[in-house]
């Protein structure tokens, strides 16, 4: 091969590797400031973290053995909430669909509501919602949030 050819193809590589290698580095930097952010919070507290994990907007902490729950939206002001679960009576799953004209109805709000015991107060945490959020796949987000009502139901007291 010609020295050219290879420079010019290892210059068009490099320029479109680039692009996806800065989007990966950036978001796991992003990730580990998150993490290093709820952590800290978790210390301040008392709080031992066990499970942890991201999904775009949305990062959730749980500690399973004093049953608390670090929710941390970065598309709210408020910066990141501490939720006891010992004080949660119910935890559902919530969407609300769009009739479609096929047959599959369409996802437009998902979210885990939390009801508190003694106040009958909601909080949501909201994984997918078509009109705020990033455009992520609604079904992708559907299977997050089983996944986090499962662990959550496992970690109340009852």
């Amino acid at each position: 091969m010609d020295k050219s050819s290879i420079l010019i193809g290892t210059l068009l590589f490099a320029l479109f590797m680039f692009p996806i290698f800065y989007i990966i580095i950036f978001q796991k930097t992003k990730e580990a400031g998150i993490r290093k952010k709820l952590n800290k919070v978790a210390s301040s507290n008392n709080l031992k973290l066990d499970k942890f994990e991201t999904f775009g907007h949305l990062s959730l902490a749980l500690d399973s053995t004093s049953k608390k729950l670090l929710v941390y939206d970065s598309f709210t002001s408020v910066e990141i909430r501490i939720i006891d679960l010992r004080k949660v009576s119910n935890i559902q799953l919530s969407k609300i669909l769009h009739p479609g004209r096929s047959k599959k109805e369409r996802i437009i709000h998902l979210g885990l509501q939390i009801v508190d015991f003694s106040s009958s107060d909601i909080t949501e945490i909201i994984f997918y919602d078509e009109d705020d959020y990033e455009s992520t796949d609604a079904e992708i987000r559907l299977n997050d949030a089983r996944k986090w009502d499962a662990l959550l139901k496992q970690n109340l007291v009852t």
